[in-house]
């Protein structure tokens, strides 16, 4: 999968409001490896609470540019 493909599958599992965090050219392309592990960490749960909800989020902004 493509870093657009993983963000975008995030986005739909985390059903956030600012979909602004989910734009694949604010990410590095050697922001990859961890894209994917967050979304196969995402993938393996049914449900996420809301604190690991705000977890993976603020993750993914610590990975923007």
């Amino acid at each position: 999968m493509s870093k657009e493909q993983y963000l975008k599958d995030l986005e739909s599992k985390l059903n956030v409001v600012n979909r602004g965090i989910f734009k694949a050219e604010a990410y590095p392309d050697n922001a990859l490896d961890e894209i994917r592990s967050l979304h196969q960490m995402v993938s393996a749960r049914s449900n996420l609470s809301p604190n690991e909800k705000t977890a993976i989020i603020e993750e993914l902004s610590r990975l923007r540019k």
